[in-house]
């Protein structure tokens, strides 16, 4: 398993990133691709031959009708799908999919947090993403060249 190890030289503070593929060999992910691949193309051969019995050896057909078959069927499939589609827009369109949250003043997140609002405001403020980093039972956010700001608590509110 391979790490890797994020330093905040300045503080001493370390960040473990894990990587989930990774944690796998090389090995195992080029044996689930590989098989992946044999598996997709199995399947696609099975469905042309079939095709290919069924429509010409079977049916006996000319080469017009199997297109013609093959034609309709495309149609058949774009008019489900564009149904579908259409059914999904009227449904779901202009419609909120996620509980949105109430705005929240930077004192309130604080608070929550466990924090003073002046680091709250340091955070908001980064211009890069603040690193959590865990050190002697406690949790820190770190913003590269400062200072760490402890958590106080992950508030359950």
């Amino acid at each position: 398993m391979e790490n890797v190890i994020h330093q905040n030289k300045a503080h001493g503070l370390a960040k473990l990133v894990y990587d989930a593929k990774d944690r796998r060999s090389i090995l195992v992910r080029a044996l689930e691709s590989l098989t992946a691949f044999i598996l997709t193309a199995a399947m696609w051969i099975f469905l042309i031959h079939t095709l290919y019995i069924k429509l010409y050896v079977e049916a006996n057909d000319s080469l017009e009708q199997i297109f013609f078959i093959l034609f309709v069927s495309s149609i058949g499939a774009a008019v489900v799908l564009g149904g579908w589609q259409f059914y999904n827009w009227l449904r779901f369109h202009k419609k909120q999919r996620r509980k949105e949250f109430p705005p929240q003043s930077p004192a309130e997140v604080a608070r929550i947090y466990g924090i003073s609002e002046e680091n709250m405001t340091r955070l908001q403020a980064a211009k890069e993403s603040a690193a959590v980093v865990f050190r002697d039972g406690k949790y820190y956010y770190c913003i590269k060249g400062e200072a760490p700001i402890e958590i106080g608590m992950l508030g359950k509110e």
